[in-house]
C-alpha cells in the first residue's frame, strides 16, 4: 500500500483512529452479545447503534446509547465476568466492568474490547465501561 493510499484510508473516529479500506469500505462487523440478546452491526454514527470510536493494534472501543437511538446498551450492566461477546469473527470474554467519569481515558489502555455507555441510564454524568479479553 502506498503512502498516498494509506493517507486516504485513515479515518478519524471520535478521539481515536481507525483504518478503512482505501478502495471500498468493508461491511460493518456485527456486535453479538448473547446475554443482552443483542445482534447489531457496528454503526458509522452513534445515532445508528453501537459505534467504533477508538481502535489501535491492542484496543477496540465501542460506545452505545442506553436510552436513545435504539438504546443498544440499555442493559450493559447485566454483563458478568465470563459472558461471551463476538465482534465480527473475533470472540471476547467479559473480564470486568467499572463506572468512570467521561474524562477518564485510561480505559482505552486496556488490551481487548472496551464497551461504554452513559451511566446512570439517561444521564451523561458517568460512563459504564465493560472490559472484554480476546479469546483464542
Amino acid at each position: 500500500m502506498s503512502f498516498r493510499s494509506l493517507l486516504r484510508a485513515l479515518v478519524v473516529v471520535g478521539t481515536g483512529l481507525a483504518f478503512a479500506s482505501p478502495v471500498t469500505a468493508a461491511p460493518s462487523p456485527r456486535l453479538v452479545i448473547p446475554r443482552l440478546h443483542l445482534d447489531v452491526p457496528v454503526a458509522s454514527q452513534l445515532e445508528g447503534g453501537p459505534r467504533l470510536y477508538y481502535r489501535d493494534q491492542d484496543t477496540i472501543g465501542i460506545a452505545g446509547h442506553r436510552t436513545t437511538h435504539t438504546h443498544p446498551f440499555l442493559h450493559l450492566p447485566k454483563l458478568r465476568r465470563g459472558d461471551q461477546i463476538r465482534l465480527g469473527r473475533t470472540r471476547y470474554e467479559v473480564r470486568r466492568s467499572v463506572v468512570v467519569r467521561p474524562t477518564e481515558l485510561w480505559v482505552l489502555r486496556y488490551t481487548g474490547l472496551v464497551l461504554s455507555a452513559c451511566h446512570p441510564a439517561g444521564s451523561a454524568k458517568f460512563r459504564y465501561v465493560v472490559f472484554a479479553a480476546r479469546v483464542s
